[in-house]
């Protein structure tokens, strides 16, 4: 009976490992990921590949010890340092910074503690971040003083009370290491090497990259790639700067997961979620906790995107590391988010769960076609030496779902497109009728409309509200103007009424573009809308028909 049952899980873990593959391998075949992955079941490797080049110029291929800038991932590090000192009794997590800080103390920081800057929770206000938003500067190639890039945000307001609120920080874990710096003597890159790197058999890691290192890359386009610059760590010390390989990250996952790694205690709160109130994701030491307790962190700079993922129960862990990202800060989220979700469906893979991927290319043909549709509106085909191109008159092909309404053809959606009716014309107090006590209160209150103004103000004037998928549990509608688009989620709960509204994608106008087509089919193409920033969609010619195919919802078009 045993024998039976480990072949079974044999044959369930080579078919999972098997899918992984395809998964990441279809991603690839489509120039969204550029780099390398492992994936790993406690001990042993299921699955491990390079794709792309280090050196696109050169033509240096990606191989397993490649490294790679893995930004943010750099906290976890700067975490364990801090955990370190706390072992040695050097500090106390509690201890307020400004006793450690030496000359770089701060009377506007005399409640902040260390436990705060590791949880992103003291209110010191991220590098990046200003009272108006984005911050006005970016890293740069030159070295910076560590002195000189703490000024930089130590004149700030807090922008909440010590210890109240969750607001992602550089600035924290900048300060993380000039604490480092002042209580050991040494510098934070000389400690870090020393007490976390050599001690732990991490060789191929380190703050400062080698002839090993990837070079960065902005684009998707194999047409379009760009050199992005190479930043100096001195510019996001102690929060990001350092360089790694999946293998030695795949290693750190086994130490810290280990008895080798500190105190039981010390390992705890390492991998604890310390701010309970965030969610989906809440947050520990330099690490996000989800809500099935996996423990993970994104990275991301200047074309370097990194992710991190393990299971501290069973130590399942899986490593992503490219040297390619989207180049304006708009889109860069986007390219994390990739990675994220690559990540996340690794972990469904693993769990028995279908996901989605991308088509596999056919060797089928798509000739060139001009195609006049009923609205008026054109879809015009080219078939070029460099595979084939869509062209939508109307905007980009990936906009006509969005842009298209769902149908009154039952009660969900009638109440979906009354929703949406309201919320364009500013009838809150009818939209009100469609919530739960909570949000009726937020409606009634005032409280939505100057949420949901701010909203209006970003898409523009000529406001339209589009709903164009809808569940029994949400709906997804396009919120458009003449400065822009956004999607609005509504979140419905069990019986029905409104729970919430949440905006996400913000989309600037574009004029109407060629998009690269991939047949997959007789008669049909994949537009690989994540190049451009936009959402993908199948075509398919049907005789006098064009079916566009997104979002799991299909629209039909007449031909003239």
């Amino acid at each position: 009976m045993k024998i039976y049952t480990l072949l079974f899980f044999l044959l369930i873990t080579s078919a999972t490992n098997t899918q992984v593959q395809d998964l990441i391998e279809r991603e690839a075949a489509y120039h969204h990921f550029n780099g390398n992955v492992l994936v790993q079941s406690s001990s042993s490797i299921n699955y491990e590949a390079s794709f792309g080049y280090a050196d696109l110029e050169q033509e240096t291929s990606i191989h397993k010890h490649s490294r790679f800038d893995i930004g943010s991932l750099t906290k976890q590090f700067t975490a364990a340092a801090i955990l370190h000192l706390v072992h040695d009794g050097k500090i106390n997590l509690d201890d307020r910074i400004n006793d450690h800080l030496g000359s770089f103390a701060n009377n506007k920081w005399k409640k902040v503690t260390i436990h705060q800057l590791l949880t992103h929770t003291s209110g010191i206000p991220s590098i990046y971040q200003t009272e108006q938003g984005l911050d006005i500067f970016f890293p740069e190639e030159e070295p910076i003083a560590l002195e000189d890039l703490i000024l930089k945000f130590s004149e700030g307001k807090l922008i909440s009370s010590p210890g109240k609120e969750f607001n992602y920080s550089n600035s924290g874990y900048v300060l993380l290491a000039a604490i480092i710096e002042n209580v050991t003597g040494s510098t934070f890159e000389e400690y870090l090497q020393r007490k976390i790197f050599d001690a732990y058999g991490l060789e191929h890691t380190s703050v400062l990259p080698d002839s090993n290192s990837a070079l960065p890359y902005f684009g998707y386009l194999p047409s379009n790639i760009e050199r992005a610059p190479i930043y100096h760590y001195s510019w996001s010390i102690g929060a990001g700067g350092v360089y790694s390989t999946t293998h030695d990250l795949s290693t750190w996952v086994e130490v810290i997961t280990s008895d080798n790694f500190l105190t039981q205690e010390l390992r705890a709160t390492f991998i604890t979620n310390h701010t309970r109130d965030l969610g989906n994701l809440g947050y520990g030491y330099g690490w996000q906790i989800t809500r099935d307790g996996i423990v993970e962190h994104d990275g991301g700079t200047y074309g370097f995107i990194s992710f991190l993922s393990f299971d501290p129960k069973t130590k399942d862990h899986h490593v992503l590391l490219t040297n390619r990202s989207f180049e304006s800060i708009t889109d860069f989220g986007k390219s994390g988010e990739k990675i994220r979700s690559l990540s996340n469906k690794i972990w469904d893979l693993k769990n028995g769960i279908e996901v989605e991927i991308h088509p596999k290319r056919a060797d089928n043909k798509v000739a060139s076609d001009n195609i006049l549709l009923d609205s008026g509106e054109q879809i015009l085909i080219e078939q070029t030496e460099t595979g084939n191109y869509v062209f939508y008159s109307g905007s980009n092909l990936s906009d006509i779902i969005p842009n298209t309404a769902i149908a009154p053809d039952s009660e969900l959606n009638k109440k979906v497109l009354n929703i949406s009716n309201h919320l364009e014309k500013g009838q809150y107090w009818r939209f009100a009728s469609y919530c739960n006590g909570e949000m009726k209160f937020v409606a009634y209150s005032g409280l939505f409309r100057l949420g949901f103004s701010s909203m209006r103000k970003r898409v523009g004037d000529n406001l339209e509200i589009i709903p164009f998928l809808v569940n029994e549990s949400s709906a997804m509608l396009r919120m458009k103007g003449d400065d822009g688009s956004l999607h609005l989620i509504i979140y419905f709960n069990e019986e029905g009424k409104v729970m919430g509204v949440y905006d996400r994608n913000f989309y600037s106008p574009k004029n109407p573009q060629k998009m690269k087509a991939y047949p997959i089919g007789a008669n049909q193409l994949f537009i690989d809308g994540f190049p451009y920033g936009e959402n993908s969609a199948t075509l398919t010619l049907k005789n006098d028909t064009v079916v566009i195919e997104q979002f799991g919802r299909e629209v039909s078009f007449k031909k003239k």
